[in-house]
């Protein structure tokens, strides 16, 4: 289980009060920045310890990974970009659930059924940058963007990362999700991805009132906290 994670959470910036209020923990590693294979190990607190529950395999940007911006406070080179190809890494809250089907999520987790309307702006010149917008009910003012109701069902389960979204920092990313990956092999444009059992195993299993956080970075970050993993 994570060994001095405050401790290591602190080093990272990350705010003591969202440490003691989190009671669910979801951890993505990778063996270096450019791995496009991981890990994602999920922890829920119990008796005022975390404990393992389960893990599986995962995919992210076809480029790696690189320093996200989330609740963490970093002072590096190696920053996402939006059309980079990388993952964000560092720690982040989650946003709405969402998918092709009308669900209720076992953890109250808030969900989205997703319609030909929706859409997920990545123009970074457009003042709806990094937000999901439903068509005709907002002015356009954008001239690219990501179908949430994709043909290739690559949507039909999945979770917003709260990636660049407090503030949001025009070219700093966009469009950050949990989803449906192709296969075990190919990376994604810059989402964590892993086969649809599991996302739907992670997205039953997350509680409206645990406030998880996603933790995504290399092992060599990870070690003092991941030791058994």
């Amino acid at each position: 289980m994570p060994k001095n994670l405050e401790r290591f959470l602190e080093t990272l910036g990350v705010q003591n009060q969202l440490v003691t209020n989190t009671n669910q923990l979801i951890i993505v590693k990778t063996n270096q920045w450019r791995s496009v294979k991981g890990e994602c190990f999920l922890f829920e607190k119990q008796d005022k310890e975390y404990k393992f529950i389960r893990s599986f395999k995962i995919v992210l940007g076809r480029n790696g990974l690189k320093w996200g911006e989330g609740l963490h406070s970093v002072t590096d080179s190696n920053i996402k970009q939006e059309g980079d190809g990388a993952a964000p890494a560092g720690v982040f809250l989650l946003g709405k659930a969402f998918g092709n089907l009308d669900v209720t999520l076992a953890g109250n987790w808030p969900y989205i059924k997703t319609s030909k309307d929706d859409l997920f702006i990545d123009d970074s010149k457009s003042i709806h940058y990094n937000r999901w917008v439903v068509q005709d009910t907002v002015k356009k003012d954008w001239n690219s963007h990501e179908v949430m109701l994709r043909p290739d069902g690559l949507y039909n389960r999945g979770l917003v990362i709260r990636h660049n979204m407090n503030p949001t920092k025009p070219g700093f990313g966009s469009a950050i999700f949990f989803h449906i990956w192709k296969n075990k092999h190919k990376g994604t444009a810059g989402c964590t991805a892993a086969d649809k059992t599991d996302v739907l195993s992670l997205l039953n299993w997350i509680k409206k009132d645990a406030q998880p956080l996603l933790i995504q970075l290399p092992k060599d970050y990870l070690e003092t906290v991941l030791k058994d993993l």
